[in-house]
């Protein structure tokens, strides 16, 4: 199987995954989310830090970890029911923390520019480089920037856990599938 027939197979298994729909206008809240506890016995919550786009990027390359950026818009209730349930779980807030550079990028922000791939352009100019045009939009980098793979949509926080462990073990460099991941929780 070709490595892209691969991507795109990976890309609809994982848009199996999502449960949630595009959005529709709804007030905007609050940007950066402490994690709700998960059991009594953690002491102390997790808070997950959001970088800007070309933060995220330099961070990942200086700690080799993947990046994941989340394409969200401040009228998105799923973006929101997203941020409100699924970062803000403690698993997947603890995960992020230690394995992920996590950014957090307004998708119709015209103002601000970021520099990719020796480009330099707007929020709205990246998005649609993307090929983005529902929100949120979960997209994960690899450690040198190049896309891994992308969810649209609002995903449960056991579901994403999943996902992120699927992409910090590196299990799309061994062709392993989401679905067979999902039943081992190994790339091997």
């Amino acid at each position: 199987m070709s490595i892209l027939r691969w991507l795109l197979t990976l890309i609809l298994a994982l848009s199996f995954l999502v449960t949630g729909s595009s959005c529709a206008r709804e007030e905007s809240e609050g940007l950066q989310a402490k994690s709700a506890p998960a059991s009594s016995q953690q002491q102390e919550q997790v808070q997950v830090k959001w970088l800007g786009f070309n933060d995220g990027l330099a961070k990942a390359k200086s700690e080799n970890k993947p990046i994941f950026v989340e394409f969200y818009t401040d009228w998105c209730p799923y973006c929101k029911k997203f941020q409100r349930e699924t970062i803000r779980n403690q698993k997947v807030a603890a995960m992020l923390a230690e394995n992920f550079a996590y950014v957090r990028f307004n998708a119709e922000d015209s103002k601000n520019r970021i520099k990719y791939n020796g480009r330099s352009m707007s929020n709205v100019e990246l998005t649609s480089s993307f090929g983005i045009t529902g929100y949120p939009s979960l997209v994960f980098l690899d450690s040198a920037g190049q896309p891994i793979t992308m969810l649209s949509g609002f995903v449960p926080p056991d579901q994403f856990a999943t996902v992120l462990d699927y992409i910090q073990q590196k299990c799309y460099e061994t062709q392993i599938s989401f679905n067979d991941f999902t039943k081992k929780r190994n790339c091997n």
